[in-house]
């Protein structure tokens, strides 16, 4: 049975060695996904996939986008999504999440600190994301403006368009720092823990070989102690997540 079992795996990674992706990474979430589609997620999907010989091609465009074209099948896949109601109906996900975060409110340092979102709250949020399932369940309640960056999530809040933004900490922190906003910006109360998850088109046949895959190869790069380095984005110069996070 040993025996049966170990020609079976590696029957499977010869068929799918040198097998190569179409995934779609967004373009304005550094540092784990900069203008360019580089940064800590992108490095550890990239990893991972090549642990099995897998080859990634990676496509830059708006995190909307990339949701859009993945659903119609035009890419294999796409990431940063987070994992809810909606977005499991729409694609397949593997079991191991590229990293998790945390994301949390932002507001003016003259208001108060900011504990949960109210009735009424004008809230700045990214076009296209997920904010969890409580916080669908309660958006009418909430005068949402869905923009298509973080920095202008910043800038709503720093004119007072917006009473409250959610952003996830590191890329918060990020842009507050190169914006020179640390006296003016000052970060609330976590909204939610976030895990970032690769999503998968359902127009694929190969969707769930290719989750199976990613799993597989994150498990390697965590075993290797690989994805500790990766997740503190200690490739290509990058800041560690222990420098960028807010305290």
């Amino acid at each position: 049975m040993r025996r049966i079992l170990i020609l079976f795996t590696f029957f499977f990674n010869f068929l799918t060695f040198g097998m190569e992706v179409n995934i779609g990474v967004e373009n304005s979430w550094p540092p784990y996904a900069n203008e360019d589609g580089e940064g800590i997620s992108s490095d550890i999907v990239i990893e991972a996939f090549k642990e099995v010989g897998v080859k990634v091609k990676l496509h830059v465009f708006p995190y909307s986008r990339i949701m859009e074209m993945t659903k119609r099948g035009e890419l294999d896949g796409c990431y940063n999504v987070t994992k809810d109601k909606s977005t499991h109906e729409e694609f397949i996900f593997g079991q191991q999440p590229i990293l998790e975060t945390t994301a949390s409110y932002y507001h003016l340092s003259n208001r108060p600190y900011k504990k949960g979102l109210k009735s009424g709250d004008k809230v700045a949020l990214m076009r296209g994301y997920q904010y969890g399932d409580d916080f669908e369940s309660k958006k009418e309640s909430y005068v949402e403006t869905r923009v298509n960056t973080q920095e202008q999530i910043l800038k709503l809040i720093l004119r007072d368009r917006v009473n409250v933004g959610i952003l996830a900490d590191g890329s918060a922190n990020f842009h507050i720092k190169r914006l020179n906003l640390e006296d003016k910006i000052k970060k609330g109360a976590v909204h939610f823990k976030l895990k970032v998850f690769l999503a998968f088109s359902k127009e694929k046949e190969t969707s769930k070989k290719l989750a199976l895959l990613l799993d597989q190869g994150i498990e390697k790069l965590k075993s290797k102690g690989k994805y500790q380095e990766l997740v503190k984005g200690k490739k290509k110069g990058q800041k560690t997540l222990a420098q960028i996070e807010l305290n």
